[in-house]
């Protein structure tokens, strides 16, 4: 059973995703092949049991602060979720399904049309399938799915622009931001995309996360005191760190 999108084009392409959604949510047989799965939770009732109990409603209620240990427990399920989409595809859907506000939130962020959104839509939902089915689940058990965007945006979005800008052929719709008058590419972005091509060169989760940490908590005394080190510590830790990225960057 596949739950690729090859039918001709009709509607837009988010219609043709809620359509499949509410199709697939109830079918017996795929109803019967996620209980065969023995994911935590209790008895699932239909595939939205799955959505739910992976963060879904969490990830899109704004109003909701979730708490870390909910966090963990998504990142938990999502991980037997990926787990299972390296051979099915139905996991890979339900993950694809999962992970669909955020990238339809990133196509609107980057391009300027309706038209053009949906396009680049198309593009991250197409870099989505690999990303799902080779998520590294040993490397990164935390924070799946900003983990996950930010590898689809980076295939998508950030490695083409840096082809573009190294003098090679724009391979980006002609619809999409032109940095030359509007930086398409924000700096967080930058810096996400810069920690995505890290993790691949061998920077390790822990690197990464200390980054991170000070990027949310805007200073290193600030990190320093939530990880009950000195701030000499974490500031030379970061200045390591630093140089590897410039290194990084200046290669890529």
């Amino acid at each position: 059973m596949t739950y690729t999108l090859s039918s001709p084009r009709r509607g837009t392409i988010l219609d043709r995703l809620a359509t499949e959604w509410q199709h697939i949510t109830i079918r017996a047989a795929d109803l019967d092949a996620v209980r065969r799965w023995g994911l935590p939770g209790g008895p699932i009732e239909s595939l939205d049991d799955v959505l739910r109990r992976s963060g879904y409603i969490a990830a899109n209620a704004a109003a909701t602060k979730v708490r870390s240990d909910a966090l963990a427990d998504h990142d938990s399920y999502l991980l037997h979720l990926l787990g299972l989409a390296r051979q099915d595809p139905l996991a890979a859907r339900i993950v694809l399904q999962r992970i669909l506000p955020a990238l339809w939130a990133m196509a609107r962020r980057h391009a300027l049309t309706y038209a053009a959104q949906l396009d680049l839509l198309d593009e991250l939902i197409g870099n989505a399938w690999p990303a799902i089915r080779s998520y590294p689940i040993d490397r990164r058990p935390r924070c799946v799915v900003p983990n996950l965007v930010r590898d689809i945006g980076f295939q998508t979005i950030v490695r083409p622009l840096r082809r573009r800008n190294s003098g090679e052929r724009p391979t980006t719709h002609d619809m999409l931001l032109d940095t030359e008058d509007v930086i398409s590419i924000e700096p967080l972005d930058e810096l996400v995309a810069l920690l995505s091509e890290a993790r691949a060169r061998g920077m390790s989760e822990a690197d990464v996360e200390l980054i991170s940490q000070i990027v949310t908590l805007h200073r290193p005394e600030n990190v320093a005191r939530a990880r009950h080190v000195t701030a000499r510590t974490v500031r030379n830790r970061r200045d390591a760190i630093v140089h590897r990225l410039r290194d990084i960057a200046t290669a890529a």
